[in-house]
């Protein structure tokens, strides 16, 4: 069933504050998007990540081609909707190519101008729908860009894996792929993390969209003295020592957990953003303040609402 435009905006209209944009003290505001989607913007500059937002349901994710649903979209990017960061967002970073990352981040790009930031598959996929080549910049780990007061720095990641040993869906994709696509041809490609940092207010945030580890980067980065104020993490499948490991190295004072909701919930639904288990959630709070005892840090866990801005 599709989703009018005028259902989203009235179901969620009580999750949006009405006062978007920049915190009172300049520091950047981030909102939660769903699965491991996030915006973070600052004044007039504007960063998303993994915006994923159509949530078509299972039967049409994998039961027929994917096309993102304008209907959904359209209303979300507008100036007076419930997450007006996306209609304005000068760079779309992926953490990896799945269609829960990457499928709605090309139709976002063709309405906005935006550039899309990944992997060599990441682009490859995106290149297809099409877009501008303007619009694809490839950005591999260890290199850094600037996009206005933020700059980002590149961080090599793993996927978490399934009990079989491997990820889902790997594989990488280096030709172009016209759309639409089927959510299978949404390979993994590479994973990666995301430190921005905004240089105005100093605050650094460390995106990571799967709960995999790759330590010889945390090593680095640790040796480095790279520390991160607040933690964007996915939690689902992590290793047992995933949340000390990353406490350990950037020694933050936020963690914000994601990808704990099941992404086949449409936006509409009721029960958008709510935790597929619940216990896990409680968890990895869990996790977190025993690792943070461990390590003498004081660190808070907030757990997103759905749409709603986080100011830090």
């Amino acid at each position: 069933m599709r989703i009018r435009a005028s259902t989203i905006l009235g179901l969620l209209a009580a999750c949006w504050i009405a006062a978007p944009g920049a915190a009172a003290d300049g520091a950047p505001r981030v909102r939660w998007l769903g699965v491991a989607g996030f915006a973070v913007e600052a004044g007039d500059d504007t960063i998303l990540l993994d915006p994923y937002l159509s949530r078509p349901g299972f039967w049409r994710t994998f039961f027929r081609a994917y096309v993102p649903d304008e209907s959904v979209l359209s209303p979300l990017l507008a100036a007076d909707g419930p997450a007006p960061e996306l209609g304005r967002g000068d760079l779309i970073l992926i953490g990896h190519s799945h269609f829960d990352h990457l499928a709605d981040a090309p139709w976002i790009a063709s309405r906005t101008g935006a550039t899309i930031v990944g992997s060599g598959t990441t682009l490859a996929l995106s290149r297809g729908f099409p877009l501008d080549e303007a619009q694809l910049r490839r950005a591999d780990p260890g290199d850094r860009l600037s996009q206005g007061a933020f700059d980002v720095r590149v961080i090599e990641a793993r996927h978490m894996t399934l009990p079989t040993g491997s990820p889902p869906a790997p594989g990488t994709v280096s030709e172009t792929r016209p759309w639409p696509l089927r959510a299978v041809d949404f390979r993994l490609g590479d994973a990666r993390g995301y430190l921005v940092t905004h240089r105005p207010s100093g605050l650094r945030l460390f995106f990571l969209s799967s709960a995999g580890l790759h330590r010889p980067a945390l090593a680095a980065l640790a040796q480095e003295g790279v520390r991160a104020d607040v933690l964007l993490v996915a939690i689902s499948g992590r290793e047992d020592d995933f949340v000390r490991s990353l406490l350990a190295t950037f020694r933050p004072r936020v963690v914000v957990p994601q990808h704990f909701d099941d992404f086949f919930v449409p936006l509409a639904d009721p029960h958008a953003g709510e935790p597929i288990r619940p216990g896990d959630l409680d968890a990895f709070e869990a996790e977190v303040a025993a690792a943070a005892e461990e390590l003498g840090l004081a660190v808070e866990v907030r757990r997103p609402s759905l749409l709603e801005p986080i100011d830090f």
